[in-house]
C-alpha cells in the first residue's frame, strides 16, 4: 500500500521531449569538475525521474499518507495572513505587514502545501546537499517540513530544520503533524511574521547552509529575505525560491536573483528556483530543467 501510495503521488508525466532535455541538463551538471554541482545535478535528476531508494520510498510513502488524510480533514482553522494573497494581487506592504484573517478547512490549506513533485525536489536537494543548519519560510501544515525533517534524519548528521509560520493555528496543526511523524528533535516550528521571528532564528542558529523561501510570494519581500540571509549564510549555501513563476512579480524576483553575481549557479525548475552559492564554483551557471 505505501509503494502505491509513493507512484500514485508521483505519477504524472512530463512531456517526452522535457523530460530528455531535463535529463541532458541534469547529467551535464553530474559530470562537472566541482562537488556542489554535481550534488545539485543528482538531486534534479533524481527528482526528474521520481526516483527514490528503497528506505526513502518507504518513508516518502508515509509522509503522502499524512498528506491523504489531511486532505480529507474538515477541521476548521481561523488563519493570519501575511502573504500576497493571489498572483494578481494589489496588496500593499502594510497591508500584507498587517495581514488578514482567512477561515480555511485543514483540507483546503492542504491544497496550498508543496506537491509530490516538488517536495521530492527538497527530499533530494537535502538528501544530496548534506546541510545541517536549515531555515523554511512559510510552514503550513508542516508536510514539506516533513519531507526536509526525514531527509536531515536520513543524512544521519545531526541536521535540524527551522520552520517559520505565521499562522498560530497553521503552526498547531504542522506541529501535530510534525510529532506523527516522529520528527520533533529534527524540526521546529517558530510562529510569527517573518519580519519578527526570521532575524532572531538566522542569528541564534547560523552559519545556515540550506534555506526554502516560500510563503511570502512577493517580489520584494523575497528580495528582503535574500538579502536578509545572506551574512548569516555558511560559505556553502543552497536557497530554493518557491513560486518563482507565480506573478510577474515573482518572475523579475527571480530573474534578478539569477543575475546576481554572489549566486553562483542557479536552477529554474519551473516552480521553484534552486540557488547554490559557493566561491569556489568559479564560472557562473544558469541552467534550466524542467520538473513538470
Amino acid at each position: 500500500m505505501l509503494t502505491f501510495l509513493v507512484r500514485q503521488a508521483f505519477s504524472r508525466p512530463l512531456r517526452l521531449a522535457a523530460l530528455a532535455s531535463g535529463v541532458r541538463q541534469a547529467s551535464a551538471l553530474r559530470a562537472h569538475p566541482h562537488a556542489t554541482v554535481r550534488a545539485l545535478g543528482a538531486a534534479c535528476g533524481e527528482a526528474l525521474q521520481r526516483r527514490f531508494g528503497a528506505e526513502d520510498a518507504r518513508v516518502v510513502a508515509g509522509i503522502e499518507a499524512l498528506r491523504a488524510r489531511a486532505s480529507g480533514s474538515t477541521e476548521r482553522l481561523r488563519i493570519d495572513d501575511y502573504g500576497a494573497g493571489a498572483p494578481d494581487s494589489t496588496f500593499t506592504e502594510a497591508q500584507m505587514s498587517a495581514g488578514r484573517v482567512v477561515e480555511r478547512t485543514v483540507g483546503e490549506a492542504c491544497r496550498a502545501s508543496k506537491k509530490p513533485t516538488w517536495a521530492g525536489l527538497l527530499w533530494h536537494l537535502v538528501r544530496e546537499f548534506q546541510p545541517e543548519r536549515c531555515v523554511e519560510l512559510g510552514c503550513c501544515l508542516g508536510i514539506s517540513a516533513c519531507y526536509q525533517g526525514h531527509a536531515l534524519r536520513l543524512n544521519g548528521a545531526r541536521g535540524r530544520l527551522w520552520t517559520l509560520e505565521g499562522a498560530p493555528m497553521l503552526a498547531d496543526v504542522a506541529r501535530r503533524h510534525i510529532g506523527e511523524q516522529g520528527l520533533q528533535d529534527r524540526v521546529e516550528v517558530v510562529v510569527g511574521r517573518f519580519k519578527d521571528t526570521l532575524q532572531g532564528v538566522l542569528e541564534r542558529n547560523g552559519p545556515i547552509d540550506y534555506a526554502f523561501i516560500d510563503g511570502h510570494h512577493d517580489e520584494e519581500a523575497t528580495l528582503r529575505y535574500f538579502e536578509q540571509l545572506l551574512p548569516h549564510l555558511a560559505p556553502r549555501a543552497l536557497l530554493v525560491f518557491d513560486d518563482i513563476n507565480w506573478s510577474d512579480g515573482m518572475r523579475r524576483a527571480w530573474a534578478r536573483l539569477a543575475a546576481d553575481p554572489r549566486i553562483q549557479v542557479s536552477i529554474d525548475c519551473g516552480e521553484v528556483g534552486v540557488c547554490a552559492i559557493d566561491a569556489t564554483i568559479k564560472d557562473k551557471l544558469r541552467v534550466k530543467i524542467a520538473l513538470a
